[in-house]
């Protein structure tokens, strides 16, 4: 995989323009690349010999759905595009290409308004719409110029493909960006094209990448159209993904002569009586990343299950079992080089007081999840306080960080990453479907690795301990969630390989860390 700018709907445009007033590339050359592109993936698709439909708007992405009708008609593949405008309003390169198909006596069905959709869908003639049954369906309807909730004929024909049986088995094919969805977020609509793949023109959208509605785009497939790369730029404030090549640097092979001191002291500080499970699944992830010397801090009955290489530090304890205000001041006086907080601490008072001292009190790099994060509920901007710090969120814990609620998290999971890195000044992992890696200046790395096999209890404390060994090991705290959390996806389908993705659970996740690091030392090689 190599890293790639995620754009927005106007750097898209930007790029357009430069490219046709700069480089000389004229706009029709331009959809004539980005509509073979599409017939490209229809055709590999797989038709099984059934009608491709091909659902256009009136602007360049039915231009660009009108130029696929052409190219699969020259490779002898059926096709019908439905235009839904009225052909006297067509402009430009589409109005162009709507003429060419007619020259050529292309089979297109003009629908402008929802009586003549109705009508073309009851026939069962040739200018039917689902007789014979397709066997693709094309979104080629409003693309990048998506914006707001879909109306009229375009809500109307987006309805029926859900709800007309006989589209329903077709495969679903976006050009660019599925109708409903804006370019720019990751809100998903409950009206909109549910595409199995999308053909993403020329670089990615923010919608492809970011959840939920990366969800409504199926697997994305970047097409090539004649943009210069140098104009397909997400600037400094912008999104990229979080990819192979983005983190293998970040995994060096060690050294002949190097020892466990110079791979990093961690100091883990977790664990309860009630979770000694926490502290155990974070422990052997920071062993599994690689930490060259591991210390774990918490109450006696919270170190009850680590693993034999974690060296242990029992604390003072409240009468819940939990941490207490007593051992703040041995963990301020370890040496060390960095310090992993809060799985399993438990919720009481005086241990979220013990965690909010310790952030603040200390001045080693620092993650902080799980419990560490409860501390400070409502308390999100006081972490500002502290440099060198690490979040790694799900969405419940950002929603309490921020006084959001969860389903607000998700609808818009890119401003609430953002928002959390810049208002505590920290990097932040805002962790789900597609992570998103945020710093305070607004840059955002949307992860690439992992799938739902993550889903399982203790997955998050794992992560905890890969971070705080990242950050051991003297990265800075972007680079050590970045790593962190494409290292710790990567391990999630290593183990899904190796016992199915419904049998993993947070201790093969740990057990396969290391594979997944000699993975991602291969790709350094290369």
């Amino acid at each position: 995989m190599n890293v790639m700018d995620v754009l927005t709907a106007q750097q898209m445009r930007d790029a357009d323009r430069h490219t046709i007033e700069e480089a000389g590339v004229p706009a029709r050359v331009l959809m004539e690349n980005a509509g073979r592109a599409v017939a490209d993936v229809v055709a590999e698709s797989g038709t099984g010999g059934r009608r491709i439909l091909i659902l256009c708007g009136r602007g360049g992405n039915g231009g660009d759905g009108l130029v696929a009708l052409r190219a699969l008609a020259a490779r002898g593949l059926r096709g019908t595009a439905v235009l839904l405008a009225d052909p006297e309003r067509l402009t430009g390169e589409t109005k162009a290409n709507y003429e060419t198909a007619m020259q050529l006596a292309l089979h297109v069905v003009p629908c402008p308004d929802e009586a003549t959709w109705e009508w073309a869908l009851r026939q069962t003639g040739p200018d039917g719409l689902t007789t014979p049954r397709p066997g693709v369906v094309v979104d080629a309807i409003l693309g990048t110029g998506s914006s707001g909730p879909l109306r009229g004929l375009a809500a109307r024909v987006i309805a029926d493909l859900d709800h007309v049986g006989r589209f329903r088995d077709a495969v679903r094919i976006a050009v660019d960006v599925p109708t409903g969805l804006s370019a720019d977020t990751g809100a998903a609509p409950d009206l909109c094209f549910r595409a199995d793949l999308t053909v993403a023109l020329a670089a990615p959208k923010i919608c492809h990448f970011v959840y939920p509605a990366s969800a409504a785009c199926g697997e994305i497939r970047v097409a090539e159209i004649g943009i210069p790369r140098v104009w397909l730029n997400a600037g400094t404030a912008g999104v990229r993904t979080n990819d192979e090549r983005r983190v293998a640097p970040f995994f060096p092979a060690r050294a002949p002569g190097v020892h466990k001191g110079q791979l990093g002291r961690l100091l883990l500080v977790a664990g309860s009586r009630r979770m000694p499970g926490a502290a155990a699944l974070a422990a052997r992830g920071a062993l599994s990343a690689g930490v060259g010397l591991l210390t774990v801090a918490g109450p006696t009955d919270g170190l009850t299950e680590l693993p034999p290489e974690a060296m242990r530090l029992p604390l003072p304890a409240s009468g819940d079992g939990e941490l207490s205000l007593d051992g703040v001041p041995e963990i301020a006086q370890f040496a060390g080089d960095a310090i992993a907080l809060g799985p399993g601490l438990g919720s009481g008072e005086e241990t979220k007081e013990a965690v909010r001292r310790i952030v603040l009190t200390t001045s080693l790099p620092l993650v902080l999840d799980a419990d560490g994060l409860n501390s400070w509920a409502g308390r999100a901007a006081r972490l500002a306080q502290r440099p060198d710090l690490a979040l790694t969120p799900h969405p419940g814990e950002a929603a309490r960080l921020l006084g959001l609620t969860s389903a607000e998290v998700q609808e818009d999971r890119l401003a609430t990453a953002r928002r959390l890195a810049r208002e505590t000044e920290a990097a932040v992992a805002l962790k789900g479907p597609g992570t998103l890696i945020a710093d305070p200046r607004g840059a955002v790395f949307v992860n690439r690795s992992g799938g739902p096999e993550l889903a399982a209890g203790g997955s998050g404390d794992v992560l905890t301990g890969v971070v705080g060994a990242l950050l051991a090991r003297r990265l800075a705290p972007l680079e050590a969630l970045s790593a962190g959390v494409f290292l710790h996806g990567l391990a999630g389908s290593e183990a899904r390989e190796s016992s199915g993705e419904d049998a993993v659970t947070a201790s093969g996740v740990a057990a396969h860390l290391g594979k997944a690091v000699h993975r991602l030392r291969r790709e350094i090689s290369r």
